[in-house]
C-alpha cells in the first residue's frame, strides 16, 4: 500500500490509535495524574489564601478552566506528532502501513479528544476533589469558616458564554472562534515550527492581530472618512473602531474579526495536512 495515498479506513485509524496508546500510555497516565494533582493543589492555595472571602462563584471557576484550556493548547495540542521530533522515530512513524489522511486524522482525534473530552472531565473531578478537601479540612484550620458558600462544580457552568446584547450572535462567533482558533494554530504550528512552536505561534497571533486592525482602519477610512480640523482633540478621533456599522450596533471590526478567525481555523487544518504530506515525501 502506498503510505502517501489518500485512502481512508476507520479500522486503520483504530489501529493507529491503539499503536499510539501502546507507545505513549505511560506518558498519558503521568500527564493525567499530574494535571489532577496540580488542579487540586491550586484550589487549596486559592481557598486557603482567601478563606475570609469565600465566594467560589461560576466566574472564578470559568477563569481557572479557560486558563487551563489555553495552557493545555500550548503543551498538548502544540506538541502534536511527537513521533516526528527525531529522525529515527519519524522514519518509523511515516513508514507505518497507513495512508497520510489516516495518520493525520488519528492524531487529530487524539488531540481533540484530550482537549474537549478528557480535559473537562479532569477539571470537573479535580475541582470537586479540591473543593471537597477544603470543605472537609478547612474548618479544622479556621474555626469561623463557613464552607456552605463553596458549592461543587457542574460540567455545564464552565461553558457558559455571556450575553453580549445586540452583538450577541457575532460576538459569540468570535468567542467560540477564539476557543477553536488557539488549538488549531498550535496544531499546525507543531508541524511547521516543531519544538519552537511556543515561539512561532505567538508571533503568528501578533501578525494576525495587526492584519485585522490594519484592515479595519483602512476600510473605515475609505467608507467613512473624517475631516481633519485644526483642533487636536477632534483630529485624534480619526482612528475609530466603532464605524462603520455593517449590522445593528455591530462595527466592521467585529464582523471582520469573526470572518478572519474562522477562516484561520479552516486554513490551519488544510496547511497542517499539506505540511505532513511534505514530511512524508
Amino acid at each position: 500500500m502506498n503510505p502517501s495515498s489518500s485512502n481512508f479506513s476507520i479500522s486503520k485509524v483504530a489501529l493507529l490509535l491503539r499503536y499510539d496508546w501502546g507507545v505513549n500510555k505511560v506518558l498519558y497516565g503521568i500527564l493525567l495524574l499530574a494535571s489532577l494533582a496540580i488542579l487540586i493543589l491550586l484550589y487549596q492555595v486559592i481557598l486557603y489564601s482567601n478563606h475570609r472571602y469565600l465566594t467560589m462563584e461560576t466566574g472564578y471557576v470559568q477563569g481557572l478552566f479557560f486558563a487551563g484550556f489555553f495552557i493545555l493548547c500550548m503543551i498538548w495540542t502544540g506538541q502534536s506528532f511527537w513521533s516526528l521530533r527525531s529522525p529515527r522515530s519519524s522514519k518509523s512513524y511515516l513508514l507505518l502501513p497507513a495512508s497520510l489522511l489516516e495518520k493525520y486524522f488519528s492524531e487529530l482525534v487524539i488531540k481533540v479528544f484530550g482537549l474537549i473530552v478528557i480535559y473537562p472531565l479532569v477539571f470537573w473531578i479535580g475541582s470537586n476533589v479540591g473543593l471537597g478537601l477544603f470543605r472537609l479540612l478547612g474548618p479544622l484550620t479556621f474555626s469561623s469558616i463557613q464552607t456552605e458558600y463553596i458549592a461543587f462544580v457542574t460540567l455545564t457552568e464552565i461553558w457558559i458564554i455571556e450575553d453580549f446584547g445586540n452583538q450577541l450572535i457575532v460576538t459569540k462567533f468570535i468567542v467560540v472562534g477564539l476557543l477553536v482558533l488557539i488549538p488549531s494554530l498550535m496544531w499546525v504550528g507543531s508541524l511547521i515550527f516543531g519544538k519552537f512552536n511556543l515561539l512561532g505561534i505567538p508571533l503568528i497571533l501578533v501578525i494576525t492581530y495587526l492584519i485585522l486592525t490594519g484592515t479595519s482602519l483602512g476600510l473605515s477610512a475609505l467608507v467613512s472618512p473624517l475631516i481633519l480640523n485644526r483642533d487636536s482633540k477632534e483630529s485624534s478621533e480619526m482612528l475609530k473602531f466603532d464605524q462603520p456599522e455593517i449590522l445593528a450596533e455591530t462595527p466592521l471590526l467585529i464582523l471582520m474579526s469573526a470572518i478572519w478567525i474562522w477562516m484561520a481555523v479552516l486554513l490551519s487544518y488544510v496547511v497542517g495536512y499539506f505540511k505532513l504530506s511534505e514530511k512524508q515525501v
